[in-house]
């Protein structure tokens, strides 16, 4: 297998390093530009635009923008970085399904795990950027931030980064409960980033956020459960640096795991104790 240790692309680059005989580490890295977005600020991104008259004009309505505090704004840029990170980085190793790398001091294959990690530049301009995020202060608290994963670009609000509880009926068995899921929108966002859809496929119904318990929780549903799937954008990633030289090589595949345990972030309205049995 030949190994390319750095690769260059539009929408991140990425590096796979050895940790030790056993252990690589694939990271992504994003060059991230975030654009402070005030009342006077002009742009235009398909249905949702402003023209400096301090009104957004979205598809789900118009948004009155207010201005950045600079020690706001300051705070923002680097809580964007901690969350982004504390939350995608380190969740998930790659296992080989064969033995595959040979280390230096060793002419024998063996089966090393690939731990996946993903870090954030922040950058002064789009240009120098593999992404570039708006960021609107509105005085409404219901627009819906997203991303548009091909123009490389979002636009998220001043509260995106903090978690968020929502109510939303939900199927368990054969009965629908009321669940509140508790979710950071910047983290679902940047699934989107990564290239991950809903839960459910391409298409924002509520049906495309889950229908049931494990599709709700899900961090591209309406939760912040990462699962093997989320692992995929490291996964694909790897094809650019992992290079089959033989047939054996390009029998090679791994498969994601999440590597560690998480909190359950959601609690049933509807759940109730079961009866006591009578003495």
């Amino acid at each position: 297998m030949h190994i390319h240790l750095f690769r260059n692309a539009r929408r991140w680059d990425s590096c796979l390093v050895p940790i030790d005989d056993t252990t690589f580490g694939l990271i992504l890295q994003f060059k991230v530009h975030l654009a402070r977005v005030e009342p006077t600020t002009r742009f235009f991104m398909g249905d949702t635009y402003a023209t400096g008259n301090g009104i957004l004009h979205d598809t789900y309505g118009r948004f009155t923008l207010e201005r950045w505090g600079d020690r706001e704004w300051d705070e923002y840029k680097n809580r964007f970085v901690t969350v982004v990170q504390r939350h995608w980085s380190d969740k998930f190793i790659l296992d080989p399904n064969k033995d595959w790398h040979v280390p230096r001091a060793n002419s024998t294959r063996n089966s090393a795990t690939i731990q996946c990690g993903l870090s954030i530049q922040l950058v002064d301009s789009a240009s120098q950027a593999h992404q570039t995020f708006r960021i609107i202060h509105p005085a409404e608290t219901n627009f819906r931030s997203f991303v548009d994963e091909a123009n490389r670009s979002g636009i998220f609000t001043q509260a995106d980064l903090e978690p968020q509880w929502n109510d939303r009926p939900t199927r368990i068995g054969s009965e629908t409960h009321n669940i509140s899921f508790l979710q950071t929108t910047i983290n679902h966002e940047f699934g989107h980033t990564l290239g991950l859809a809903h839960v459910n496929g391409e298409g924002n119904s509520d049906r495309h956020y889950g229908v049931t318990l494990s599709e709700r929780e899900n961090q591209m549903g309406m939760g912040g459960l990462l699962t093997p799937r989320h692992a995929q954008p490291w996964i694909r990633r790897l094809r650019n640096h992992l290079i089959p030289q033989t047939h054996y090589d390009s029998t090679v595949t791994f498969r994601g795991r999440v590597a560690s345990p998480q909190l359950i972030e959601y609690w049933d309205n509807d759940w109730r104790p079961s009866a006591t049995a009578a003495s």
